[in-house]
C-alpha cells in the first residue's frame, strides 16, 4: 500500500512543476531464456517485466543490480550493491545525472542507500521516515539503528510523515546526533474520499460489493500481519460477539505469501466469530473509496504507525473511527462520540470502543471528516517539500 501513497506524493510534486523520476531495482538476469535456471534471475525477470515504465506521467526507470554468485565466494552487501547500481545508472542517464535532489523513503533502507548514492553522484539527499522504519524494523534488527544514524548525519533534509514520528526517530539517537525533522503528512484526496451523499447512493454501493442493506459494517484496511493489530481486533470482537449480531467486520488485506502473513479466516474461526468476519482480500485503490462509503465505521488496531493512510481516508469519508493512539494519530484526531483512540495492544480498550460504536446513533452525522481537513491534500503537503527544497538551494 505504501507504494500508492508515495506515488501520490510524487505525482503532486510533479503537478507543482517539479520533474520527478522513480528508480526501481531488479535482479540482473541473462537473456535467451536462461533466467529460469536460477531463482535470482527468475525473480529479476519477473520484476523487470512487471515494472511499469510510466504511471500517471511519472517515469519509472528499472535499474539492474548484479548479484555475484556463489555468495560464499563473493560476499555481497545489499546496500552497496543497490547504491552502486543506482549511481551508475544516474550518471549515464542524461535526464537524471543533473538532478537537484534524491528523495528517499524509509530511513533504514532506501534513505540509507540514498546516503551512498549522494556520495557517488554529488546530488543532495532528502530522506523521509514513514513508520515501521522507525519502530518495528529497528526493534527486530537493532543493527538498523546505525543506518538511521548515518541518514541523520548525511541527509541534507529530513522529513517524517508525522510530528511524533520525527520525535521518535530522534529519540533513537544520542543527543549529539539528533537533527531537525520537518513534518510532511502524506495528505488525502478529499474529493475522492468524500462522504456518501444519501441512502440511495449507499445502497447502490452496497449492491456493488454484495453487502446487505439491513446489516452494519465495520471496515479494516491493513497488511495481514500481527503488527497491524488484527489479532487484537479479532480477540476484542470475540469478547463482544453476543453484541454484534447485526454487525460484520470487512477485512481488506493485500495478498501476502511471507512467513509473517496471517490467515484471517483461520484466526476468525479459531475465535468462533467466522460468521461476523468477511475477508475480501485485496481491493484496488480506485474501488476503495466506494467501499468506505458503503460501510458504517472503520477500525485500525495497529501497534505503530507514522500516520495511517487508511485512517485518513476513512475519516475523510466521514466514517466513525476506532484507531490505536500511535504515531501522529493524536496530532489530527481527538476522542469524541464519533472517534475513539485506544491504547495500542489493549484488547480491553478495543472492546470498550467497539461497544461504544455498537450503541451509537448511526443516523447522526459523524464529525471525523472535519478533523482530517487539517492534514491537507497531497498538493498541500508537496508544497511544503518544495519549500524546503528551495530553501536549500
Amino acid at each position: 500500500m505504501n507504494g500508492i501513497f508515495i506515488h501520490q506524493q510524487v505525482k503532486a510534486l510533479q503537478e507543482l512543476g517539479c520533474e520527478c523520476h522513480v528508480v526501481q531495482d531488479y535482479n540482473w538476469f541473462p537473456s535467451g531464456g536462461l533466467h529460469k535456471y536460477h531463482s535470482y534471475w527468475h525473480d529479476g525477470y519477473n520484476a523487470y517485466n512487471n515494472c511499469f515504465r510510466m504511471v500517471e506521467g511519472i517515469t519509472i526507470h528499472p535499474v539492474a543490480t548484479f548479484i555475484k554468485m556463489p555468495n560464499r565466494l563473493f560476499p555481497d552487501n545489499y546496500y552497496d550493491r543497490l547504491a552502486k547500481s543506482f549511481s551508475r545508472y544516474i550518471k549515464k542517464t542524461p535526464v537524471l545525472k543533473d538532478a537537484d535532489w534524491i528523495y528517499a523513503h524509509f530511513l533504514t533502507d532506501f534513505a540509507f542507500i540514498g546516503t551512498k548514492v549522494k556520495e557517488l553522484t554529488g546530488i543532495k539527499l532528502a530522506s523521509i521516515a514513514r513508520g515501521d522504519d522507525v519502530h518495528a524494523w529497528p526493534e527486530e534488527n537493532p543493527s538498523l539503528l546505525d543506518n538511521i544514524r548515518t541518514v541523520f548525519l548525511k541527509s541534507d533534509l529530513l522529513f517524517a510523515n508525522s510530528k511524533q514520528l520525527g520525535i521518535d526517530a530522534n529519540m533513537l539517537l544520542l543527543p549529539s546526533e539528533q537533527q531537525p525533522v520537518h513534518v510532511v503528512y502524506n495528505g488525502v484526496d478529499l474529493n475522492k474520499f468524500r462522504p456518501v451523499v444519501d441512502g440511495l447512493e449507499k445502497q447502490q454501493l452496497r449492491d456493488k460489493f454484495d453487502l446487505k442493506a439491513d446489516k452494519k459494517y465495520i471496515l479494516c484496511v491493513a497488511t495481514p500481519v500481527a503488527l497491524k493489530g488484527w489479532l487484537l481486533l479479532l480477540d476484542a470482537l470475540a469478547e463482544v460477539k453476543d453484541e454484534i449480531s447485526n454487525w460484520e467486520l470487512i477485512c481488506v488485506a493485500v495478498n501476502r505469501s511471507t512467513s509473517d502473513a496471517l490467515n484471517l479466516k483461520t484466526e476468525s474461526s479459531l475465535r468462533g466469530i467466522e460468521n461476523f468476519v468477511n475477508v475480501v482480500g485485496q481491493v484496488f485503490h480506485d474501488d476503495l473509496a466506494d467501499l468506505y462509503r458503503a460501510c458504517d465505521a472503520f477500525v485500525l488496531a495497529s501497534y505503530n504507525e507514522g500516520m495511517a493512510n487508511a485512517l485518513l481516508e476513512a475519516a475523510a469519508t466521514n466514517l466513525r473511527v476506532i484507531a490505536s493512539d500511535v504515531g501522529g494519530h493524536s496530532e489530527i484526531f481527538v476522542n469524541s462520540s464519533d472517534l475513539s483512540l485506544v491504547q495500542p495492544g489493549s484488547v480491553s480498550d478495543l472492546k470498550i470502543a467497539l461497544q461504544k460504536l455498537f450503541s451509537s446513533d448511526l443516523d447522526k452525522p459523524s464529525g471525523t471528516r472535519q478533523m482530517v481537513l487539517k492534514v491537507g491534500s497531497y498538493q498541500d503537503n508537496a508544497r511544503k517539500i518544495l519549500e524546503k527544497f528551495n530553501q536549500k538551494k
